[in-house]
């Protein structure tokens, strides 16, 4: 009998970043403000994981929307060149496709500036029946990200996850950061569709209101997931599950460049750890490694990225 290999679902933004390097309060006083670098590249939690698992040798199926424009058609196109399965991105004329503007700091850090109604805040559930009808048991899925649109609150999720659950999928979810208040509890109902949850330390600090990482970890368990992966930035990560924690430490970055996609490259390395039937541990591990080679790059779009590279820097 042919063992048929896990597909992976990702469903989430897909957006293109113009990133301008070496900003500091100065672009707000002067007149005019020369900039080192200023690339273009594909972005958005999505489309960040989908090309980091393209780039390990997978080929995902990203499910986003896309307007008919430009910015759209490129994305599109750079999805192809990486090998995507691109049957399930949806376009409509009648919307944007996102460009945020991105200032990186001397230090690599960076603060995001979007533009409302745009595609990154379109995609809703009407979006991913064709995904939905083509899932198949033992595919894996990540919904990147929670909080990021608008069309799925609460209630939409968890009509979601428990969609894809009763799919028999394997399902994960990324996460950003609560948008108006929530807090784990809130979260019950589609927690206990989640096998793996990745949040970061901030994101799950506003959650849990602890600023524990055990602490935090344990409060989404109690929620209903089944395991917990909190990224921990340059400290690595915590995996907790029912039997405990365990922290895996980070990989030491030769310079941080850009620290923009971090956590979608940690992610999209899991995922494609998890869809060849890794450990969890070796995953962890591998995931870490996959991170710290992407903040010595500038963007998560670049193609520096392979599985040779992760695999040197695991050793």
């Amino acid at each position: 009998m042919e063992i048929r290999v896990p597909r992976i679902y990702i469903i989430g933004g897909a957006v293109a970043d113009l990133s301008l390097f070496g900003v500091d309060s100065r672009i707000f006083t002067e007149h005019s403000t020369p900039l080192e670098r200023m690339p273009l590249s594909p972005g958005g939690d999505a489309m960040n994981e989908a090309l980091t698992l393209a780039r390990l040798g997978q080929h995902p199926a990203l499910c986003t929307i896309l307007g008919k424009d430009a910015i759209g058609s490129w994305l599109t196109e750079c999805c192809q060149q990486a090998g995507m399965d691109t049957r399930f991105l949806v376009t409509d004329a009648t919307v944007s496709t996102s460009l945020n503007v991105v200032l990186v700091t001397q230090d690599g850090q960076r603060t995001f500036v979007t533009a409302k109604h745009t595609s990154l805040r379109r995609l809703g559930p009407e979006h991913l029946e064709s995904a939905l009808e083509a899932m198949r048991p033992g595919d894996v899925v990540c919904f990147a990200s929670i909080f990021v649109s608008p069309c799925f609150g609460i209630r939409e999720m968890e009509t979601l996850f428990r969609r894809i659950h009763e799919k028999g999928c394997i399902l994960c979810a990324d996460m950003t950061r609560a948008k108006n208040g929530e807090k784990v509890g809130d979260l019950r109902g589609m927690l206990r569709y989640v096998d793996y949850l990745f949040p970061n330390e901030k994101e799950g600090a506003m959650l849990t209101d602890t600023l524990c990482p055990e602490e935090t970890a344990k409060a989404f368990l109690d929620g209903g997931a089944k395991h917990v992966v909190l990224k921990l930035g340059g400290q690595g990560c915590l995996f907790a599950d029912e039997t405990g924690f365990t922290h895996y430490p980070a990989y030491s970055a030769c310079e941080v460049v850009d620290t923009t996609g971090a956590g979608d490259t940690f992610a999209g390395a899991f995922l494609a750890c998890l869809a060849r039937g890794e450990k969890i541990s070796y995953a962890l591990r591998f995931a870490n490694a996959a991170a710290s080679i992407c903040v010595e790059q500038v963007g998560c779009g670049s193609e520096a990225l392979t599985m040779e590279q992760v695999l040197e820097r695991m050793s």
